[in-house]
């Protein structure tokens, strides 16, 4: 956490005490501490952090807020059993045609692009023949269609416009950021609705968004989240698989960090980290997984486990 939040701050040419105030996000109970700076700590859990950051600094409560998250391997459970996100594998499947080798296809994109990212847990290409022939948790998931946990941490400084126009710090802006509750079965749904709030606070559409980092806690999760983000009309996810739409060289590259089937699921931290990722896409600092051209960047991560369960939908943009 402390390596994360330091490198962070380095980014923004700021140090700590340049800091308001600090969103925490952790498996912690949620609550208000105080850092040994006299600073307001907020303790929360997944993307809220993110959200509860951009509405202090969008209405000058707040210049600088830094959000850092941690989830370590020992400390959590998986937020859905495999036997539940089978279920909702198999209901995408019936309803759009999608097979197994689809899975394995998003599944062997995302290692490709973790192959380029220094940062992953596992930096291993891996075919879908090879992804096919893991072990079978739950039909229709093998162990490589699923993100491993693990134990990692992300930071993310936001700052008022005021502060960035005295510091001409150059850098993507959040134009969108966005929370819907899920009701029982109703994960589909929420994101449909996350996304038409998101794009009408942005003033733009999916048809400009340039990357995206997709909730892929398993291969099947991302395939079927891209019909509601309105990437493509219902039951037609599949092609966007078959016609390479969402690899790198793609027209929306989706998951070029190798999303958590290459960076191991870090639960509340991974939300983070799908920032990080947009950040340095729309910066042009990607290295070989890098987007050309790319001005706007979505962020969508599902939390809350099985308690609260909420869908985050973020917007980035290069000014």
């Amino acid at each position: 956490m402390r390596e994360a939040g330091a490198a962070a701050l380095a980014d923004a040419g700021l140090t700590e005490r340049d800091v308001g105030a600090v969103a925490f996000v952790s498996q912690a109970p949620r609550g208000e501490l105080v850092d040994a700076l006299g600073r307001r700590v907020t303790v929360l859990s997944g993307a809220t952090a993110l959200h509860l950051a951009w509405q202090e600094v969008a209405t000058g409560a707040r210049d600088i807020v830094l959000c850092v998250g941690h989830d370590g391997a020992r400390e959590r459970t998986p937020a859905s059993p495999i036997e539940a996100l089978a279920e909702g594998a198999k209901a995408y499947m019936a309803s759009s045609g999608a097979t197994e080798r689809h899975f394995a296809r998003i599944a062997a994109k995302n290692r490709g692009h973790g192959a380029a990212n220094p940062r992953a847990l596992l930096t291993e290409p891996a075919g879908a023949d090879e992804i096919l022939a893991s072990e079978l948790l739950a039909w229709p998931l093998h162990r490589l269609m699923v993100a491993p946990v693990a134990e990692a941490a992300a930071a993310v400084v936001l700052a008022g416009g005021d502060v960035r126009r005295r510091a001409g710090a150059e850098g993507p802006q959040v134009c969108a950021s966005v929370i819907v509750h899920e009701g029982d079965g109703e994960a589909r749904a929420a994101t449909a609705r996350a996304a038409r709030l998101a794009y009408q606070m942005a003033a733009l559409g999916p048809e400009d968004v340039d990357c995206a980092e997709i909730d892929d806690r398993t291969a099947a999760v991302e395939l079927a989240s891209y019909e509601p983000l309105l990437l493509v009309p219902e039951g037609r996810g599949p092609e966007l698989v078959e016609s390479g739409f969402t690899a790198l060289g793609g027209v929306l590259p989706v998951n070029t960090s190798g999303g958590t089937i290459a960076l191991g699921d870090a639960g509340s931290a991974s939300a983070l980290a799908q920032l990080c990722e947009l950040a340095w896409q729309l910066r042009g600092e990607a290295g070989r997984r890098q987007v050309a051209g790319a001005h706007v960047g979505l962020a969508l991560h599902r939390g809350g486990g099985q308690g609260a369960p909420f869908v985050s939908l973020t917007i980035l943009s290069s000014g």
